[in-house]
Formats: C-alpha cells, sequence, structure tokens
C-alpha cells in the first residue's frame, strides 16, 4: 500500500468513526463512543503497520520544524492569556469585584499551570533527547 491509497483510508476511517461517536453522543452512549475511537485506533495502527510508510530526511526536517514552530507560537501565547485572564481579578476592575466572572481566574489558573507543564515536558524531553543523540558534554 502506497502513501496515497494510506491518507484516503485513513480519511474514510476518520469519517466513519466520527459519524460513530456523533451518534454514541446523541444517544448519550459514551461506552460507544469509547469503543469507537479505539477500534479506529486499533485499525489504523495495524494498517500503518502492515503498509510500512516510511518518511524520508526531508519529511522528518519539515515535522521538527513544524514542531519547534508549534511550540514557539503555543507555549507563549498560552502564558500570555494565563496572564491576561489572572489579571482583571487582582486590578480590582469592577466587573470582576462583585465575582460575576468568577471562572475567568479559575481558566487563567488552568492556562497557568498548562504553561508550566508544557515548558517542563519541552525541557525533560530536549534534555532526554540531547543526551541520547551524544549531546551533553561542554561545548564551547
Amino acid at each position: 500500500m502506497d502513501r496515497k491509497k494510506y491518507k484516503k483510508l485513513r480519511v474514510v476511517v476518520t469519517f466513519f468513526v466520527g459519524a460513530i461517536v456523533t451518534l454514541a453522543v446523541v444517544r448519550n452512549s459514551y461506552l460507544l463512543a469509547t469503543a469507537g475511537v479505539l477500534t479506529g485506533m486499533v485499525f489504523m495502527i495495524l494498517v500503518r503497520a502492515k503498509a510500512k510508510i516510511r518518511t524520508d530526511e526531508r519529511e522528518k526536517t519539515i515535522q521538527e520544524k513544524a514542531a519547534n514552530l508549534t511550540y514557539a507560537i503555543f507555549a507563549p501565547t498560552l502564558g500570555i492569556g494565563a496572564f491576561l485572564l489572572l489579571l482583571p481579578s487582582k486590578g480590582g476592575i469592577s466587573v470582576f469585584r462583585n465575582g460575576e466572572w468568577l471562572y475567568i481566574e479559575s481558566l487563567g489558573m488552568v492556562f497557568a499551570y498548562l504553561t508550566l507543564f508544557l515548558i517542563v515536558v519541552y525541557a525533560i524531553s530536549y534534555n532526554f533527547l540531547n543526551r541520547k543523540y551524544g549531546g551533553g558534554g561542554s561545548e564551547e
């Protein structure tokens, strides 16, 4: 199976799983939704293993750059969002003083924790991969 057929099959499976999940949610059957998603995942894993789709160096480089760019955009955006959501609750703005939008502060705290978690995961994975691929020495 080549890459083109694999992509088409992936689209078909995605639509099928989406339809199953939609029907399951409408009928309040969350077990069916979970089973549909897991079945789709297992099917795609098995198909990918059989298809033996390989990536070349160019595609790996593009994936690495896309991941770096995503992190470079997402982490600061999430951090700035957390700061902006936490700022009004401490500033004494009249709308927030009466407790009318109390969930805004909670959302800001969640964003702040997610930002910190993202930074920690990045630091740990960078350290791990740096050691694994020969870094970590005193480079000057």
